[in-house]
């Protein structure tokens, strides 16, 4: 670590009480597994270590931006591949422990609403949303994301979704004091993108709204048109495709 940085680091003072917002909904799955990981490359710039991020953190790192590159197989009949123009900004990635669910039964029962849907706009024309501690340091962000609904799998007794959601996603761009922007994650999840048909998770945040749950295995393309939907990592990608594999079959969608 170089000594710019940990002077950075050295300033940073840890919240005494973790935030109580559950923004993204996950801390309310229950019986499901915790799941932490720890990483040691820090890179990038640096964000307070006490960030909390709507759902009650956990731990940080942050990390230069890696591109998936992932595409397609070419073999299978699949739209042009679109990608946001916010992929090449800087991207700092945040840990957090969160509550996984391993399986598509555990999945729809954790699920508030599961929606066929695809997002009106581009992400960087969506709703970007964070707050602050008083020493500037993050401390919650997410990006609300309208969805054009396509089918409604699962909803709660007496609600009218109708043809149109807005969705909260566990990701945000902030910009900065030198104003420059900065694409902020939990667990590398990556946003859903503009017109692209998906099966998403949805769980009541306890704020008003819902939120993508599970992460990135909390909403699967369908067309096969999002590279980044996709893991690189080759367990992660086995597990992903076994998934929506399950859930294709059990709630018939292609």
């Amino acid at each position: 670590m170089s000594n710019k940085i940990k002077q950075e680091v050295d300033k940073i003072d840890i919240p005494k009480e973790l935030h109580k917002r559950s923004e993204m909904g996950i801390l309310k799955a229950k019986n499901e597994r915790q799941r932490s990981r720890k990483r040691n490359n820090v890179k990038g710039i640096v964000v307070a270590a006490g960030l909390l991020v709507s759902i009650g953190i956990f731990s940080l790192v942050n990390n230069n931006f890696i591109k998936n590159s992932t595409t397609p197989n070419p073999d299978q009949n699949t739209v042009a591949v679109t990608e946001s123009a916010t992929d090449s900004i800087r991207t700092v990635d945040i840990e957090a422990n969160y509550f996984v669910y391993e399986t598509v039964d555990k999945l729809s029962q954790g699920a508030d609403i599961i929606l066929v849907a695809s997002p009106i706009d581009d992400f960087a024309n969506r709703e970007h949303r964070s707050t602050k501690f008083e020493d500037g340091a993050i401390q919650d962000f997410y990006t609300l994301t309208n969805l054009n609904v396509e089918h409604i799998i699962k909803q709660p007794k007496g609600m009218n979704i109708g043809s149109q959601m807005q969705v909260n996603e566990p990701v945000s761009i902030i910009t900065e004091a030198d104003k420059q922007q900065t694409k902020v994650t939990v667990e590398e999840y990556r946003e859903m993108k503009q017109g692209r048909r998906y099966i998403v998770f949805l769980k009541n945040n306890g704020m008003g709204g819902y939120s993508v749950i599970n992460m990135n295995n909390g909403k699967f393309n369908l067309d096969g048109g999002d590279a980044q939907d996709i893991p690189t990592n080759t367990n992660e990608k086995a597990f992903k495709e076994r998934l929506k594999k399950d859930i294709q079959s059990k709630f018939n969608v292609k």
